[in-house]
């Protein structure tokens, strides 16, 4: 029903006594609410929802608080609380929670700044199918944050998110080719990436 896009009778369904104690079902309930999506929106009553599932170790649920903390949706923007969902999350190899956390751990926001730790979740989002990390990798080697700067172990990390399509790495690639950092300089690759 909810792929047909019938909201209304979905959450009839998934507010059976049953079906409602189901982490997964807590989560779709949660998001019906947090979407507006067959019922008035209402960020509380999902952030309520999450939080079900979220206590159950339910990862999706656990990265949706973490987004409500961080964006002050139906709670006041709470830093420290998103990371701790996001954590829990990517603890479980959820790979957008890992992104938050190479982001949060980079930053100092809402844990304490620290570059090999966010390089370590970059690599796990990396493994757990998120391509936009390679670009963030190879920045790191780029810049010499937590790593001994090294150009080629750059480019080899844009290659390979540029590979997968992802915008930031073609595009880091394209410079690279440009300016001859960490491969041949090469105008007509730099304007291909």
């Amino acid at each position: 029903l909810y792929h047909a896009k019938k909201y209304e009778k979905a959450l009839t369904y998934l507010l059976m006594p049953d079906a409602r104690e189901e982490p997964k079902a807590q989560n779709l309930i949660a998001y019906l609410y947090d979407k507006g999506l067959g019922v008035e929106k209402n960020h509380e009553l999902a952030n309520e929802w999450y939080l079900k599932a979220a206590e159950k170790g339910y990862a999706k649920s656990q990265f949706n608080l973490g987004l409500s903390y961080e964006k002050g949706s139906g709670t006041p923007v709470n830093m420290k609380e998103a990371v701790k969902w996001y954590r829990k999350a990517a603890e479980q190899n959820h790979s957008r929670a890992e992104m938050k956390m190479g982001y949060f751990t980079v930053e100092g926001i809402g844990t304490k700044k620290d570059y090999k730790e966010a390089l370590s979740w970059y690599r796990k989002a990396a493994e757990n199918g998120d391509k936009r990390a390679y670009a963030y990798i190879g920045l790191f080697y780029d810049k010499g944050n937590g790593v001994k700067k090294n150009p080629n172990r750059a480019v080899q990390y844009y290659i390979m998110g540029a590979e997968k399509g992802d915008a930031d790495a073609q595009y880091f690639l394209g410079w690279a080719y440009y300016k001859g950092f960490g491969i041949k300089a090469d105008a007509k690759q730099s304007l291909y990436w």
